[in-house]
């Protein structure tokens, strides 16, 4: 591919919402996977506040319909 093809191939992407929730949601999945995996908590911004998810508790989405 050359680099207008890979450009025009990005920006459909990018303008397709549903595409692009798909791809996020797997980025986020992957790296909460990844945390908890390592034992490392991961934090949350709930109603203002910021509070710490220990590994143990963390929840990944795995309904593939949603990627």
């Amino acid at each position: 591919m050359n680099s207008q093809n890979d450009e025009d191939r990005i920006m459909r992407i990018m303008n397709d919402p549903e595409k692009m929730k798909q791809i996020l949601q797997k980025a986020v999945n992957d790296a909460l996977l990844r945390h908890k995996q390592a034992g490392n908590p991961v934090c949350e911004l709930k109603n203002g506040e910021v509070s710490w998810i220990q590994p143990q508790d963390i929840v990944i989405n795995s309904d593939k319909s949603d990627l």
